[in-house]
């Protein structure tokens, strides 16, 4: 029995006269097989795909196919989808770019949802989903996908309030679900918590120290998955997704019975909390040095890691097989280099760019280009390439680019937020 979408296909030759695009690429087409046009479409970059859709009603119905939805989203690094965003950090934090690798220039992007939510941060990126918060009231987050305009308000939780909360966005190939996380530190305990740690100070315990709320795209409902028994850094918000995991640095604390940092992993699958070996071991500059940061290269996680401390040199760890903490290889080696556009007194003292540096992370691993270049965002403003060939940087200027803001790495897809895969 045939498909829908191979019944619309053979009816596309009757239709040539409503499509707005060519009628000749429309016949071309018609006669192909499902497979082979879904195949086709399937490579293409997902900026050519929505013009084609919004091009030919037959295409625009094919878009919401999740053969073609699952099959692009695979091929996503070898169709030249993945971009990076980047949301203006001033005067408003309310405007999106995009820029493809592959290009030079960057294009805006439509955000529909700028009356309900007229600033907001990115609280992560998934499968071409963006996790939004709205920075004057917290409790309201919706995902939405930046090139098919898809947008979805997800329920409010009203349980948190004045705490401090480390976010995730996450999705797990076995649920097919994808989850919101807000780990929730209750500020009075949290504080206390340090002091007694750090300073030997003995404090009365009266209220629970953390609360784990998590939502469930699919079951469209916010759930307490109980507390945590890691202390996250604020500033490693939002976790890094490698492996159905989030993952994000804790503060100081004790591990195997000394003072130090450790990577905490928490499963989107099953709502468990995992520690991940520390590179170099526990004993390592990771875990003793503030600044240290995570991210996800070519599907890997990896830790920057600031040697020695505010000299702004880092090494670049990679895990090259997941759970395995053998695995560790120091990859790159990156020197110490400062942006022009950092090198602005006025911009830090009007600003506040460099405001409460201790502990947070002051270079951050974007992605690898093609070449071989590792892109890292500088805190304060620089998109810079790293050349580990030679030991080379060049800064990233590109036409459109706002003075100040911050850069996420996307995949762009057809995937709905209305939804899962």
């Amino acid at each position: 029995m045939e498909s829908r979408n191979q019944t619309q296909i053979k009816k596309t030759k009757h239709h040539n006269d409503t499509d707005e695009g060519d009628p000749s690429t429309a016949n071309s087409f018609a006669q192909l097989p499902y497979e082979i046009v879904i195949d086709i479409l399937s490579r293409l970059p997902i900026t050519s795909l929505i013009r084609l859709s919004f091009a030919c009603r037959s295409f625009n119905s094919l878009s919401h196919d999740p053969n073609l939805v699952n099959l692009h989203l695979s091929r996503s690094s070898m169709n030249e989808s993945s971009c990076l965003i980047f949301h203006s950090d001033y005067p408003i934090r309310n405007q999106l770019h995009f820029l493809q690798l592959s290009d030079e220039r960057l294009r805006r992007i439509d955000t529909p949802f700028a009356v309900s939510m007229p600033e907001f941060s990115i609280l992560g990126s998934c499968n071409g989903l963006l996790c939004l918060i709205n920075t004057l009231f917290q409790e309201s987050i919706s995902l939405y996908n930046p090139f098919t305009r898809a947008y979805l308000e997800l329920p409010k939780n009203y349980h948190l309030q004045d705490q401090v909360i480390v976010y995730g966005f996450g999705f797990h190939p076995v649920t097919n679900d994808y989850k919101v996380i807000k780990i929730a530190y209750h500020t009075v305990s949290f504080y206390r918590r340090m002091a007694r740690n750090f300073r030997g100070f003995k404090t009365h315990q009266t209220r629970q120290e953390s609360e784990v709320w998590v939502y469930s795209l699919s079951r469209n409902v916010w759930e307490n998955k109980g507390t945590v028994p890691y202390r996250l850094e604020k500033w490693s918000s939002p976790g890094i997704l490698v492996s159905g995991r989030l993952h994000w640095v804790s503060l100081w604390g004790k591990f195997n019975g000394r003072l130090s940092r450790a990577i905490v992993a928490y499963d989107v699958a099953d709502d468990s909390f995992h520690l991940i070996t520390n590179p170099g071991s526990v004993s390592g500059p990771f875990g003793r040095w503030a600044g240290c940061n995570l991210a996800a290269l070519d599907g890997r996680l990896c830790a920057a890691v600031p040697l020695p401390p505010g000299h702004g040199a880092l090494d670049i760890w990679v895990l090259k097989e997941y759970g395995v903490s053998e695995s560790w290889v120091k990859e790159y080696s990156v020197g110490v280099y400062y942006p022009v556009s950092m090198i602005s007194p006025e911009l830090e003292r009007s600003l506040g760019v460099w405001r409460n540096m201790v502990g947070k992370k002051s270079v951050r691993v974007l992605c690898v280009f093609r070449n071989g270049e590792v892109v890292l965002e500088y805190r304060g403003g620089g998109l810079v390439a790293y050349d580990p060939e030679n030991g080379s940087f060049r800064e990233l200027v590109f036409d459109g680019m706002p003075r100040i803001y911050q850069t996420t790495l996307h995949v762009g897809s057809l995937q709905s937020a209305a939804s899962p895969l």
